[in-house]
């Protein structure tokens, strides 16, 4: 029997974290079990693929690994159980990444590796209700280069205000970090309220990456799964910057996509 992985590094977890594999065509995906965020991808062995049995165009693993199907950009597309036991596609919010959701599909082409950097965003929207760890993030994207402009909010009802007013002037921003822990309104309730908004008027869902100060659960999973397009970073107290910078551009490559090349 081939060997697995059992523990990766995950990004978004930021530590050593049990790991999910699956099937699709000639590629092991990898993923992390407890957020479901894509890890590796590799061309499987014939061995590795023994492990592995198909059950129509849907394959799983000997292992009870979650499901994945082909899609058409050739990203990983995650199959989940339903309420009623049956299996569901989740659907994709950006077509090319390597992100454990995707319609599902066939394809020819190979899952693409990450390897440009992330494209810089017009503009993002910043919710933190530390006035330190506001700053550090501010300091993390300017120096990263990654937003052009940058609208800070100290708690969930000022940034619900204003991006409707962003949404309503047609400045959708290109990404919103949200912290998930704040007084009064907190990020997991406001995140609820802009896609309530985006519905509304018609807006495709803004890609959201949340700040945690603890691991995901199958609660925050399944809520991130609910929100569409939304992922995760855990930090932590006293962590190294520079280490968290590399965390956080390593997720929005699977968020927001990367930089197009010359």
């Amino acid at each position: 029997m081939a060997d697995l992985k059992k523990r990766m590094e995950c990004p978004s977890c930021g530590t050593m974290v049990p790991v999910e594999h699956a099937l699709e065509g000639d590629y092991l995906l990898s993923s992390c079990r407890l957020c479901g965020l894509g890890l590796d991808v590799t061309r499987a062995s014939r061995a590795l693929k023994n492990q592995f049995q198909p059950a129509g165009d849907i394959h799983t693993s000997s292992a009870g690994m979650p499901a994945m199907r082909h899609t058409q950009s050739g990203s990983m597309a995650a199959v989940r159980p339903t309420q009623s036991g049956s299996m569901a596609a989740v659907r994709p919010s950006h077509t090319g990444s390597m992100r454990a959701m995707g319609a599902a599909d066939s394809a020819e082409r190979p899952p693409p590796v990450m390897s440009a950097p992330v494209k810089q965003m017009r503009k993002v929207h910043l919710v933190e209700d530390s006035d330190f760890l506001r700053q550090i993030t501010r300091d993390l994207l300017n120096e990263r280069q990654l937003a052009q402009e940058i609208a800070e909010a100290p708690d969930g009802q000022a940034f619900i205000e204003a991006y409707t007013r962003d949404v309503q002037h047609g400045e959708k921003p290109d990404l919103i970090v949200l912290d998930v822990r704040m007084p009064g309104i907190d990020g997991r309730e406001a995140a609820y309220a802009i896609r309530a908004i985006e519905t509304a008027m018609g807006a495709r869902p803004t890609p959201i990456l949340f700040f945690s100060a603890v691991l995901c659960d199958d609660e925050f999973k399944a809520q991130l799964r609910d929100l569409g397009n939304a992922r995760y970073i855990r930090k932590s107290d006293g962590g190294d910057p520079n280490q968290l910078g590399n965390r956080v551009v390593s997720v929005l490559e699977r968020l927001v996509g990367v930089r197009q090349q010359g």
